[in-house]
């Protein structure tokens, strides 16, 4: 889903909050809610990190450091390179210089920056009042306008279609701070200035020395740090549009400005009109709904979308103004056995980790399965969000209306054996021989056993935002009970 950032002490302009009046249930699972930030900092962000795949390329590898270091030199100044080196002995080294460059799974742009194949993915500093925001028809929904720097009330609140929407101030809702302070100031190539609850800037003339601003200025002198957190009840009625308005007054009583907000009431606010494994939904559109995969559970901060059907029809459905691009189905691979405590990334194999004074050994079956999701022959880049040396799932892809398999296996699947030996040195700080050296031993061995109950399968969905022209990325999970699970 969309994610939105919570605006700080220092966030400029109006937050609009949207969250619904039903109470939450403790005891209901997967309770409804809207709760929805809208910052008002603009962003242009067409594409979720999630999208950006990172590719690291190995262009030099070799064991000796001089050669290495002559090497380096040619690179050590480009965009793009680094350097790295790797043992399996603790003794013996390999040397790498890599390349890093950046892929976009949508365009298929490839650049050395994010910037290059995602250019509009920057955030700007300008601030603009938010212009529209979504309800759900038959869902009461308190607005919630937060304003600033002398702002304390609004009144003539009016919506311009009450058979879409009804308006009018919660009383409840409501929290005013009255100060004497001044607002915290800030500067740009103009000036220096303070925002306003609308986000416009109030610039407070510089100093006589040029290096502050003039504390003697009406301007500042005129400015307060008062503010309010006020309530509009919104009830929706029936999809449409509707214009909200209101006006905002300062702790003087001033009009400060007229606003509106244009409120689209939509039947349905979720991205997905259908999201189901097997009949069962993998979303509660509302409370109650007997179709959802966790009706009838109690409520834990735990819960999981439980299945113990081994496969089903997988439906992805997504609502008006947005559009699915790729659904990936993701699941653990069968465990493969361990060669060593320690994982080397640009061989893609496990060793023991020794050194001077200390060893380290594992065996086993465990989860130590690595995938390479772009098919590039390596595992050291970030694909879809997560590290392929990372302990990771297979992918595939799917559409929906198709049987989708779910995971046999867990995220622990076996035991794990580990030994290890550390030396310790003591006596001989003298420098002579009335203090004897002696050298100390110490070994363990250690076996883990750890069975997760659950096999995980992620259902991975790409979607386009029609609104916001932007390329989202959202996971579900479902959970299959492991067969045979040792105890």
């Amino acid at each position: 889903m969309g994610k939105f950032s919570k605006l700080g002490a220092a966030a400029l302009a109006i937050a609009l909050s949207l969250t619904t009046l039903a109470p939450i249930s403790a005891n209901a699972a997967g309770y409804p809610t809207v709760d929805i930030e809208l910052s008002t900092t603009k962003t242009n962000q067409t594409f979720d990190d999630a999208l950006i795949t990172e590719n690291n390329t190995v262009i030099y590898s070799t064991t000796d450091r001089n050669a290495f270091t002559v090497e380096w030199d040619k690179y050590k100044n480009l965009q793009g390179y680094s350097r790295d080196s790797s043992s399996t002995d603790g003794k013996n080294y390999t040397y790498y210089i890599i390349q890093k460059t950046y892929k976009n799974e949508i365009t298929g742009a490839v650049g050395l920056s994010k910037a290059d194949v995602s250019p509009n993915s920057q955030y700007t500093e300008e601030k603009t009042l938010t212009k529209e925001v979504y309800v759900v028809a038959g869902e009461p929904t308190i607005l919630n306008v937060e304003l600033m720097n002398g702002d304390t009330a609004i009144k003539k609140v009016k919506s311009s279609k009450k058979k879409v929407v009804t308006a009018a101030l919660d009383k409840k809702h409501k929290s005013v701070t009255i100060t004497s302070s001044h607002p915290q100031i800030y500067s740009d190539n103009t000036g220096y200035y303070y925002r306003k609850s609308t986000g416009e800037k109030v610039y407070i003339p510089k100093s006589a020395s040029g290096y502050s601003y003039d504390k003697e200025s009406a301007e500042y002198k005129n400015s307060n740090a008062s503010s309010a957190s006020i309530g509009i009840l919104l009830n929706p009625k029936k999809a449409g549009t509707s214009k909200v308005s209101f006006s905002i007054y300062n702790k003087d009583g001033q009009q400060t400005a007229r606003v509106s907000v244009k409120v689209i009431v939509r039947s349905d606010n979720d991205v997905f009109k259908t999201l189901s494994f097997g009949g069962k939904s993998l979303i509660q559109k509302k409370y109650g709904n007997s179709d959802y995969i966790n009706y009838g559970k109690r409520t834990s901060a735990y819960d999981l979308n439980v299945t113990t059907k081994a496969k089903g029809k997988l439906i992805v459905k997504p609502n008006k103004g947005y559009k699915i691009v790729k659904i990936q189905v993701g699941t653990y691979t069968k465990p493969t056995k361990i060669g060593g405590y320690s994982y080397d990334v640009y061989t893609n194999t496990y060793h023991n980790s020794q050194s001077e004074y200390s060893s380290k050994t594992r065996s086993g079956k465990g989860y130590f399965t690595h995938h390479d999701r772009n098919k590039d022959g390596d595992y050291l880049d970030k694909v879809y969000g997560s590290y392929e040396s990372e302990v990771g799932m297979k992918y595939q892809t799917v559409k929906s209306g198709k049987t989708i398999k779910l995971g046999q296996y867990a995220y622990n699947a076996d035991s794990v054996t580990t030994a290890s030996t550390s030396t310790y040195t003591s006596g001989g700080g003298c420098g002579c021989d009335s203090t004897p050296v002696t050298t100390t031993t110490e070994a363990s061995t250690t076996t883990r056993s750890s069975y997760d109950q659950y096999a995980k399968t992620n259902i991975l969905i790409t979607y386009y935002d029609q609104r916001s022209r932007a390329y989202r990325v959202t996971t579900y999970s479902l959970y299959r009970p492991v067969k045979g699970k040792k105890k």
